[in-house]
């Protein structure tokens, strides 16, 4: 039953990977490369030291699968850009790969999936600003996808669970932010206008 969990949960997490790619390539999704190669080297991270302990790793080898395809649908728009978030987030990188060094893997594999987090925190911020209820269902299978392989874990430990319950959690806030019903400042706008004008 474990097995069959993860599978779904795997499956579930490849697929929506997907719709992403087709908006890059059509023109229709902005993304940023360099973002997104730094997301798949904190996963690596994650899949590496959860491999040495033999925990729940399957998830993780298809987010660093579909991370990759959206890296190379990026680098094939041309879609890259250097900020200072891609500056915290390489150090973040650098800071897992030092936390693991010194700690070993157990310890490495809590670094990278809080960093991880911390790194998904600007998606959570543009959701809120701009809710897209696309982006919203994309995040709800994303939900699903690790709370298959949540339950999918072998044991109550972090190498069988952190990962997939803290990213479920993240999941859980960018869908909220993306579903919720965006504040109607236009009407109020054109109301203000209306009542000057017949003034």
């Amino acid at each position: 039953m474990n097995t069959f969990l993860l599978w779904i949960g795997s499956g579930i997490a490849i697929l929506l990977y997907f719709p992403l790619i087709r908006g890059i390539l059509c023109g229709k999704i902005e993304q940023n490369f360099a973002t997104w190669i730094l997301w798949v080297a904190l996963d690596g991270i994650a899949l590496g030291s959860i491999l040495l302990q033999g925990g729940n790793y399957l998830l993780l080898v298809f987010y660093c699968i579909g991370g990759s395809l959206v890296c190379a649908s990026l680098l094939y728009t041309k879609q890259f850009k250097w900020t200072g978030f891609e500056t915290f987030v390489l150090l973040l990188v650098f800071i897992c790969l030092a936390v693991w060094a010194v700690s070993g893997p157990r310890w490495g594999t809590v670094a990278s999936t809080l960093a991880v987090i911390i790194s998904g925190a600007p998606q959570i911020k543009d959701s809120w600003r701009q809710p897209d209820r696309q982006t919203g269902y994309i995040y709800l299978g994303y939900i699903l996808a690790n709370a298959f392989s949540f339950w999918g874990g072998k044991a109550w430990t972090i190498e069988d669970r952190f990962y997939p319950g803290m990213c479920a959690i993240l999941c859980a806030a960018i869908a909220c932010a993306s579903l919720r019903k965006a504040p109607a400042l236009i009407p109020k706008v054109e109301e203000k206008v209306a009542v000057t004008n017949s003034c």
